[in-house]
């Protein structure tokens, strides 16, 4: 789980990051928590990087957290789950932080367990993947279970590995949205260094393979430039043929 904090107050962000990392992690989750004082440093990554959920200070040395919602809603095509924790309580700004896309909204002081409790309730409502549930899930053609990372085309099982398989998760989980390499690489190995540069292209050519990630059978997976990979559904008149073994 990648999770951006956005606080400029130093205690505060230590707060969160200790009751995040502990609710997840007590929820066998584990994270990747980043800190960012402002809005244009979190822009920057943002720009480059994919995070799963982002917490937001309503007032930032360069801005304001509705601002930079406003921002991620206009420039990332997959918008995470954001929650707005502040020291603000009004009504009225509970209501214009919901209306502008918030998922929750926190006032400070919080409750480091409740904070958490939201937290994964709000990533969950977005991207869920435990490896201790049970989930049948249909892409199409496509059947995979998370429980035993298996996957299976019309009925009819496909080998992958343990990396395959949480990349194909993520790509279809995803569908149009351009997933950043070191998301990816941080999502699948769990870490972003160490890895030749060709690993990820190389998992990638795997799963259009054995998936059928092909316009033939109604997917375009790209790369995207200076970025990383998207996958899309794309619509076909063409008469698919029989699953063949390649």
């Amino acid at each position: 789980m990648k999770i951006a904090v956005v606080e400029d107050e130093s205690v505060m962000y230590e707060r969160m990051h200790k009751a995040l990392y502990n609710g997840f992690v007590n929820r066998g989750i584990q994270t990747n928590i980043s800190a960012f004082a402002t809005s244009s440093a979190f822009i920057h990554t943002a720009s480059r990087e994919t995070f799963d959920l982002v917490l937001l200070d309503w007032h930032l040395p360069d801005g304001t957290g509705i601002a930079l919602l406003d921002w991620m809603k206009k420039y990332l095509e997959m918008l995470p789950a954001v929650i707005i924790v502040t020291h603000r309580q009004e009504e009225t700004d509970v209501i214009q932080a919901l209306d502008a896309g918030a998922d929750d909204f926190i006032s400070k002081p919080f409750r480091p367990r409740e904070l958490a409790a939201r937290a994964y309730a709000a990533s969950r409502r977005k991207l869920s993947y435990t490896s201790n549930q049970a989930h049948q899930l249909k892409f199409g053609r496509i059947k995979l279970n998370t429980q035993k990372e298996t996957a299976c085309i019309d009925g009819q099982s496909i080998t992958l590995t343990h990396q395959e398989f949480r990349l194909a998760y993520l790509l279809l989980n995803r569908l149009d949205s351009p997933l950043s390499r070191a998301y990816l690489y941080k999502y699948v190995w769990g870490r972003d260094k160490d890895l030749n540069t060709r690993t990820l292209d190389v998992h990638i050519h795997r799963i259009r393979k054995k998936l059928l990630l092909t316009a033939e059978y109604g997917w375009n997976l790209v790369s995207v430039y200076g970025y990383g990979y998207r996958l899309q559904a794309i619509k076909t008149n063409n008469k698919v043929g029989e699953l063949n073994s390649a």
